[in-house]
């Protein structure tokens, strides 16, 4: 009897993870025998992590990605470069965007999410996104050719979206762009980081002031053109440059799958990270959403946390075990680079700015990073 199939689909940071304990298995003289395929759109895997810094200039792209191919040599895998666009639960194939089908036995997905609105033709045409992560490398290019082309004052740049993320391209870009730059941060709801509490809002608030960084909140866009941006007031906003970093949506891929979906298009999942409907189908990180614990923030640092778990319940899947539970941590340490050598921390009520706590950050990120090396 052939071991079963374990396919993974993206190389997100619980794969990597799972990748590193699947090699770990592979050691083990009473290991469980499984056949491996990981299929991965691009050969590096980027950290979210650090492409603010990556943008501001603080790091190389050697620095903030991993090699995907090497890691799944380690786990014995078969590396397949290619993008998902479809799952067929009944058949248990996942199909690639170039026409291959993939069986599996059980399948896990680490793919992320996309973002909302950077689909409409009229955001599309100017607009750069970020999602997936490897786009960051293009955006970096057209940071430095803006940087390159224009002097300081004619450098204009839009940012759409005040979370975490948007928060810290922003301070990103300002970075790279230099002081006399324009650059404006654009949220549609009433407040910029609206996740954080009010303490630690008003200190990174307090940055964007220091550093001239213009904001618009309760408004949406319009339209992006190629040197600004169109409000839905009507209102003009110069943008040479606008990144895309607008909340979180579905990529379409379990749309016809006929599987559980929450209002986004997120697969639901159950505490062991299995679909609700069928136990074959795992994820992780921003593309699954837990039924139990729906409002778990699309964050990276929840795929990071998750991903032990899934390979536990991925192991029990294909050792015949009781698979074990994941709850959420209520809280988490974050910690927002601000673009300038300084980091703001919030843990459990403490807020903490300056070089220190970047430096925090930066020993945090790149551990995290050594251990897929």
């Amino acid at each position: 009897m052939s071991p079963p199939k374990l396919l993974l689909v993206g190389a997100g940071h619980a794969h990597l993870e799972v990748l590193r304990r699947a090699a770990e298995e592979r050691e083990k003289p009473d290991g469980v025998a499984f056949d491996l395929t990981v299929v991965s759109p691009v050969p590096r895997q980027v950290y979210s992590g650090m492409v603010p810094g990556f943008l501001a200039g603080t790091y190389t792209l050697e620095e903030i990605s991993v090699e995907v191919a090497p890691l799944v040599a380690r786990a014995q895998g078969n590396l397949i470069e290619g993008s998902a666009t479809g799952l067929d639960p009944e058949r248990q194939v996942v199909r690639l965007r170039d026409g291959q089908e993939i069986p599996y036995d059980r399948v896990s997905f680490a793919i992320g999410s996309t973002t909302a609105g950077i689909d409409k033709q009229e955001i599309a045409a100017g607009a750069v996104p970020v999602k997936p992560l490897d786009r960051v490398i293009d955006l970096k290019t057209r940071i430095e050719s803006l940087a390159r082309e224009k002097p300081e004052k004619d450098r204009s740049a839009v940012v759409v979206g005040g979370g975490a993320a948007g928060y810290e391209v922003t301070l990103a870009l300002h970075a790279a762009l230099g002081r006399e730059a324009q650059v404006h941060l654009i949220e549609k709801s009433p407040r910029l980081l609206a996740e954080y509490p009010e303490r630690f809002r008003k200190k990174a608030l307090a940055v964007l002031a220091e550093k001239k960084v213009e904001t618009t909140t309760n408004e949406s866009v319009r339209r992006v053109s190629p040197d600004h941006v169109v409000l839905a007031s009507g209102q003009e906003i110069p943008s040479k440059l606008t990144v895309w970093l607008a909340g979180a949506v579905a990529w379409p891929l379990f749309r016809d799958a006929g599987l559980p979906l929450d209002e986004r298009g997120f697969l639901l999942l159950d505490d062991s990270l299995r679909s609700i409907q069928d136990p074959k189908i795992f994820a992780a990180g921003d593309c699954g959403t837990l039924k139990n614990y729906p409002k778990t923030p699309k964050a990276g640092v929840y795929a990071v946390r998750q991903a032990p778990i899934l390979w536990e319940s991925l192991h029990a899947a294909l050792a015949g075990e009781e698979p074990p539970k994941y709850r959420p941590q209520t809280g988490f340490l974050s910690i927002l680079n601000l673009g300038d050598g300084r980091a703001l921390m919030h843990w459990k009520g403490l807020v903490v700015e300056g070089g220190l706590v970047f430096r925090l950050k930066d020993w945090i990120d790149r551990g995290f990073l050594a251990k897929y090396r």
